[in-house]
């Protein structure tokens, strides 16, 4: 793997840790709407929207990977795109 494709997959994990943590804050506005535990100070409608927001962040990063990739280290290079496609030697044409 190229470092360009390796810094696609981190970002994609990156999105995918960003959700989890979606699912933390959510969980935790449920059960703050639910019992008494959690800061008495901060309501529960803003936990549900740190939920929101990371979830949104989540999700855009896991489906704008590549156009950060391509914006941290410029557009592919025609022999990149086309390693995949090369015919093979061995082949015939």
């Amino acid at each position: 793997m190229k470092p360009r494709d390796l810094f696609g997959v981190a970002i994609r994990g990156i999105g995918i840790w960003i959700l989890t943590q979606a699912a933390y804050w959510g969980f935790y506005a449920f059960l703050k709407l639910q019992t008494t535990m959690g800061n008495p100070s901060i309501p529960p409608q803003e936990d549900a929207a740190m939920a929101v927001f990371y979830l949104v962040l989540g999700i855009l990063l896991i489906v704008l990977a590549d156009s950060i990739v391509r914006a941290v280290y410029g557009a592919p290079s025609k022999r990149h795109e086309d390693a995949g496609t090369a015919p093979d030697a061995a082949s015939p044409s």
